[in-house]
């Protein structure tokens, strides 16, 4: 009975309090055909192939003055998106942050894209390049163009320095594989992003489970562990939960669909339209609830997309529910 007084007296303040920040996936649609992407071998799969609607952002952001920051890349290249310039511009005008550090390819930036990021301070890159070649790159992001990202990352650069602006910032993301996880790669990588200006590389491990063979070097050269398997990323000192972004940055769909997380692109949805019926009805609402309940140890709800996902299965096996520290430290 304790640990149940505890576990309400923790969601009460998440069931009064609205995040600052979300996620929408502005663009899900993309370029490129990189080997491992489910998004692309599933035919887009509950996300489906669509852009967010401008005046749904706008509206969006109109209605919701609370939110300060919106992470807008996901399951596509937000580049795409006809309306980015102008999205950019009505989001700095009204205060928000614009931030695509879940990954961009930056394969596609025009002249005029590029001067509105810094123009319009969006925050932060996240930049997607498995390799330091094209050789190696072009093995996974199938039709990507190793050289054109890095001309047009020095591109940005050249407009940030023109206006004397710092923004945006940008990361390197390297996804270890079985064509790049060598020594030497690793290393040109590292020395490139340095000359580049990029702030961070972030080495990341494949989702489809590979595991290099020499993980002595994989670890001192990138910070990953796989012996003990607790982190994901190269940054992340603790277990990796997407279910806090339910709590903290809520992943909202290109047609307004609630997902919950940035890992949910086939488990479905909570039922509700955030741009119909708002943030503030759809996170009080009782499926929200429950699954908030759920994560944190509490009843399971079987009607949340949240209860078939394999790191809900994965807590429920070892007895480690999403934690109030963990939430504090998102």
């Amino acid at each position: 009975m304790k640990a149940l007084s505890k576990i309400k007296k923790l969601l009460s303040k998440w069931r009064v309090e609205m995040p600052t920040a979300v996620r929408i996936d502005i663009c899900s649609i993309c370029q490129l055909n990189c080997t491992g992407c489910f998004m692309r071998k599933g035919d887009y799969l509950n996300v489906g192939a669509g852009r967010i609607k401008y005046d749904d952002f706008v509206s969006f952001i109109n209605r919701h003055p609370f939110i300060k920051t919106i992470e807008v890349s996901a399951f596509g290249e937000f580049t795409l998106h006809p309306d980015i310039i102008r999205m950019m511009e009505f989001a700095h005008s009204k205060g928000v942050r614009l931030t695509a550090n879940q990954g961009t390819n930056f394969n596609t930036i025009a002249l005029d894209i590029a001067e509105a990021m810094v123009k319009y301070e969006f925050e932060g890159l996240t930049i997607s390049l498995d390799g330091a070649s094209q050789e190696t790159y072009s093995k996974y992001r199938v039709g990507g163009n190793f050289d054109q990202v890095i001309l047009n990352i020095r591109l940005v650069n050249a407009i940030k320095k023109k206006y004397g602006s710092e923004y945006p910032h940008m990361d390197w993301k390297y996804v270890i594989l079985p064509t790049n996880d060598s020594e030497a790669e690793i290393k040109k990588a590292k020395e490139m992003a340095s000359a580049l200006g990029m702030k961070k590389v972030l080495f990341v491990k494949d989702f489809n489970n590979y595991v290099p063979k020499d993980l002595e070097m994989i670890k001192r050269e990138t910070g990953l562990d796989y012996v003990s398997g607790r982190s994901s990323q190269s940054d992340m000192s603790r277990r990796f939960l997407p279910c806090v972004q339910l709590f903290k940055s809520p992943q909202i769909n290109w047609d307004g669909r609630l997902l919950g997380c940035c890992c949910n692109p086939k488990l479905g949805d909570f039922g509700f339209n955030v741009f119909k019926i708002g943030l503030k009805k759809g996170l009080s609402s009782k499926i929200v609830r429950a699954t908030k309940n759920m994560l944190m140890g509490g009843k399971p709800c079987e009607e949340s997309p949240c209860y078939r996902c394999y790191t809900y299965k994965n807590m429920c096996a070892r007895n480690h529910f999403l934690s109030q520290d963990e939430l504090d430290d998102a």
